[in-house]
């Protein structure tokens, strides 16, 4: 690899204050979870995005990254969470940082909240809550799950609407969407499984400033260190310090410059999308080429006064 090769790679993720202080850009699958990697940092992304106000905020949690989806996924290289977090009080969280989209995101979104659902309801049988119940409260509560919300920033558009950047994804009934009105708008039917999903594109065409804790972690998010106020407050100014690159270890960016990229499942996916639309494109141009060619071939029988069900016949012979 050259030095120009490797500064190119470098310039993607690695950004450079006017003093020469460099600093990882967290967008990425490998440096979001350097952001992410403190327990204070993401209580407040949380409860930014959340919108939750200081009576139903997020307390304490635990955290890990990249659970794999082993009971999905049982190949050599199985799909990884992002980021798990559990509260105390028994609520389950995925988040992701995604910057490509293809064909399937919506089923990769359904399929993570899937292993989110079920390894949340498995780690919730055996919480201490739950096995402090009765033996009758346990049978009554078998079918119940803990809540789950699956949050997506999306580093792509996203979202229909051109007025918001963010979106809150539910369990709805169509007829009670069809049968709703301004004063009585439809509710979920189902709240404790939950979608939010964040364009950040849009995010920054609408949002100019940053005024609030979101702003904050969505424009550091989307667009890197530098483009964040200086701030005295110690979570935010932790969480930059986290991505000075002279913080990291020299194998993490090594890694960075081999890879480059955030799944292997995305590329795969990506790849084989475009090369089934170009195989499409191009078995659709044969198919025209053919049409024109047997045109002109029933054109010329028919000159030599052939009948049309002869002529059908012949063209059909492959």
């Amino acid at each position: 690899m050259t030095e120009n090769n490797t500064q190119s790679k470098k310039d993607f993720y690695i950004v450079t204050n006017a003093d020469g202080e460099q600093f990882l850009h967290p967008k990425y699958a490998d440096t979001f979870r350097i952001l992410m990697d403190d327990k204070d940092t993401i209580r407040d992304v949380l409860n930014s995005v959340l919108d939750l106000d200081d009576y139903h905020e997020i307390i304490d949690l635990k955290y890990e990254f990249e659970k794999p989806i082993d009971i999905f996924m049982p190949e050599k290289n199985p799909s990884r969470l992002d980021v798990w977090v559990s509260t105390k009080d028994n609520q389950f969280i995925n988040v992701e940082m995604q910057n490509c989209t293809h064909s399937f995101i919506l089923d990769r979104m359904q399929l993570y909240n899937a292993f989110l659902t079920l390894r949340g309801k498995y780690e919730y049988n055996r919480s201490e809550v739950f096995k402090s119940l009765s033996e009758e409260e346990r049978k009554y509560r078998y079918y119940e799950i803990p809540e789950t919300v699956s949050i997506w920033f999306c580093n792509f558009p996203i979202l229909k609407s051109e007025s918001i950047f963010k979106d809150y994804w539910s369990f709805y009934s169509e007829n009670d969407v069809m049968n709703s009105d301004s004063d009585k708008k439809a509710q979920p039917r189902f709240s404790k499984n939950r979608y939010i999903v964040v364009d950040l594109p849009k995010f920054i065409e609408l949002r100019k400033g940053v005024v609030s804790r979101e702003d904050f972690w969505l424009r550091l998010i989307s667009q890197g260190p530098l483009k964040v106020p200086k701030s005295d407050d110690p979570i935010f100014s932790d969480a930059i310090e986290r991505l000075r690159v002279s913080r990291v270890k020299q194998d993490f960016l090594k890694t960075m410059e081999a890879q480059m990229s955030d799944d292997i499942h995305v590329r795969e996916a990506i790849e084989a999308e475009y090369y089934l639309k170009g195989k499409a494109a191009s078995d659709a141009k044969n198919e025209a080429a053919n049409a024109a060619r047997d045109s002109q071939r029933a054109e010329y029988l028919r000159s030599q006064n052939i009948p049309d069900d002869v002529i059908s016949a012949m063209l059909a012979i492959k």
